[in-house]
């Protein structure tokens, strides 16, 4: 785990790893590893990505002896974590796990190995199972659910990438204290606008009642002269 990560060093990690994949700079990376034999267009889309993913950070790392490559390295992980995670919907389904492990697990050291160096990560994607996610598992899992190959790869890119921006983002910067302090501030203001509420509506009871009390009093001291 790297300390004293400022919101700084995420920005120009994020501006360097995450740009707009204008192409596929790194696709000759996965030839022999039968990746484009997939069926399985977000799955193919996984694999592309991470291999996107993993080529920039390695060049920036060799290129600008980058003091971050261990935050690369857990970018990844996590980015690997979250994909896995979502794909096989929490290792619940069999077809997508062993779809994962013949296109994304086993071809991964091949990937690695393709670049001349690598970066300085022990990448684990052995786990399918991770609990802290739970609440975001579906209830059950179509083995025979097939994803339309009419998805382009581009909707994987974007998906992936908005979350993955935000999920690291709330990792590694202020900004998880940032959310905590805005709601805290959010919940007093609401409080002081609920006693505000309550203290109007006592004076107004109040105002009420003795208006009533004074329209009582002259009521019982108007005595109409009789004839």
């Amino acid at each position: 785990m790297v300390s004293s990560t400022t919101e700084s060093d995420v920005e120009k990690i994020l501006n360097k790893i995450l740009q707009k994949t204008v192409k596929l700079e790194y696709s000759n990376k996965i030839i022999n590893t039968g990746i484009k034999e997939c069926e399985d267009p977000l799955l193919k889309s996984i694999a592309f990505q991470f291999t996107e993913i993993y080529g920039r950070a390695l060049k920036n790392y060799k290129n600008n002896d980058d003091e971050y490559g261990q935050l690369y390295c857990e970018y990844i992980q996590e980015w690997l974590n979250y994909m896995k995670y979502f794909y096989t919907l929490g290792g619940t389904c069999e077809s997508k796990k062993k779809l994962w492990i013949k296109y994304i697990h086993n071809p991964l050291r091949t990937i690695e190995q393709g670049f001349s160096s690598n970066l300085p990560c022990n990448l684990n994607n052995d786990n399918f199972f991770d609990n802290s996610q739970k609440e975001l598992i579906p209830g059950f899992c179509n083995d025979n659910d097939i994803i339309s190959p009419i998805i382009p790869l581009s909707i994987g890119f974007a998906v992936f990438g908005i979350a993955l921006i935000f999920m690291f983002l709330y990792k590694f910067t202020p900004i998880e204290g940032w959310f905590q302090n805005h709601m805290r501030k959010k919940k007093e203001s609401l409080q002081y606008i609920n006693n505000e509420e309550k203290h109007d509506l006592t004076k107004n009871i109040y105002w009420n009642s003795d208006s009533h009390n004074e329209h009582d009093m002259n009521q019982i001291t108007y005595h109409p002269h009789r004839l």
